[in-house]
Formats: C-alpha cells, structure tokens, sequence
C-alpha cells in the first residue's frame, strides 16, 4: 500500500487547468521531491494532497483511504495524519514558541496538556531550539521560526509531511539549518513530499525528484538520473538556469 495515491488528479481555478490527469504514488519512507519553474502547479498539488485545495477530477489517497468531500469526519481525520511545513512559518504571534507548538494537538486531538509539553519540549530541542521555549516569534530568525513550524508540525505526530518551499522565505544563511533538520527527518524515515527550489537537498536528501512545468510531470526518476543524466530537452534547460 502506498502512503500517498493519486489518480489523474486534476485542479482547475475558473477556466485556468494547473494541472490534469495527474497520478503520482509516494511510498512509506519515501522522501519526494517536487522542483520545476513557478507556476507550474507543484504548491497547489501539495495543498490538494492535504484537502487544502479540493480536486476538480481523479482520486487523492491516503494510506488506503480516498479523501472524499462530502465526508468532513473522514477528510478530518486523514488530514492529521499529515504535518504542512508553509513557505511563511505561520505562527500565532501572541503565542510563545512553546505555546505553538502545543496548540493542535490540545486543541484538535484534545490531548493531555502535560503529556503534549513534554512531547513539545523534546521536539523543539530536537530542531535545536531548546533554549528558545519561551521566545516570542517577533524575537526569533526567520530560519529559527521556520524549526518551530517543523515542530508544530511534528507535534500531531503525523505519518506524512508536506514542505511547501520551506526556505524561499528565508536569507540565504538561514537555509541551512531548516535543511539539516529535514534531513534528519528523512534519516528517521519519515515519508516526505517537498516542493523546492534547493537542488543540492534534492540531490542529497531525495530518493525519487519530479520535474513539474506547464501543470505536467515531464521527467522523473533518482537524483542520479536526473542531475546527472536528464532525458528531457526541458529538464536539462530548467538545470542549467538553477544549479
């Protein structure tokens, strides 16, 4: 069983397709990762993996189950079993670092205060945040806000994550450290579909890169086949311009 299905997925806003007839499986432990041009349907495909966006055609599923719209108990609960990690952190700003990462799971799952602040307080030393609980976001790097956001994330204990550009938001010298825990994640086995534009992350991090242009997936395959050997005339040009 695969942890993510889709079946000729496609997603209209109006009268503009970004994509059709798109079918991508991703395994357990899996770590996929999604570059191409902007617009070309990589973000908007993530959100229709987590109901953030909802499909037009085709079949989104999830460790067996199919997303079905008219179900909301359904899309509820198979949506926790995926963290989101956005482009621009997303915190409340009047919560401490702490507080954030503890709100859904108290919040959603009703779970036990102390039993999530524990969980809380291991996973922000996890991200190397460990001396900044009780910081405010407006006191925190931007590098330093996007850990906290994995660690919100991570607190549901999901079986699946989504980046969603995770570092465009940041200076260059902060990419790093946002990178490095993603890496450890993949290392621990978590399934993981990431949209970047980090291609040195791909080449190191992923097991299988889609290029993604014009709403189409036009080539596919291991970082070793596709940094090094693309098929694709419009692979090796988008190549060229990035790395």
């Amino acid at each position: 069983m695969y942890m993510i299905e889709t079946k000729n997925v496609t997603k209209r806003f109006g009268d503009l397709t970004v994509f059709q007839n798109l079918s991508v499986n991703v395994s357990k432990g899996e770590v996929l990762v999604i570059i191409g041009p902007s617009g070309s349907g990589k973000s908007t495909f993530l959100r229709c993996l987590n109901h953030l966006e909802t499909i037009n055609e085709g079949k989104v599923i999830i460790e067996g189950e199919e997303l079905i719209e008219s179900d909301k108990a359904l899309i509820r609960r198979i949506t926790t079993k995926m963290g989101m990690v956005f482009q621009n952190f997303n915190l409340f700003p009047h919560m401490t670092a702490l507080q954030n990462v503890m709100e859904a799971p108290i919040t959603v799952k009703k779970e036990d205060k102390k039993v999530v602040e524990e969980r809380a307080r291991k996973l922000l030393t996890k991200v190397g945040l460990g001396d900044k609980m009780d910081y405010y976001p407006s006191k925190l790097s931007g590098g330093q806000k996007q850990r906290v956001a994995i660690a919100r994330a991570l607190a549901m204990e999901p079986d699946i994550m989504l980046f969603d550009e995770p570092t465009s938001a940041l200076d260059p010298e902060l990419v790093g450290e946002v990178l490095n825990v993603m890496k450890e994640l993949a290392s621990e086995g978590m399934t993981m579909v990431v949209v970047t534009h980090e291609m040195g992350f791909a080449k190191d991090v992923a097991d299988r890169v889609i290029f993604m242009d014009g709403g189409k997936i036009v080539e596919e395959g291991t970082p070793a086949e596709m940094f090094t050997n693309p098929k694709q005339d419009r692979t090796r040009e988008f190549l060229k311009k990035v790395i």
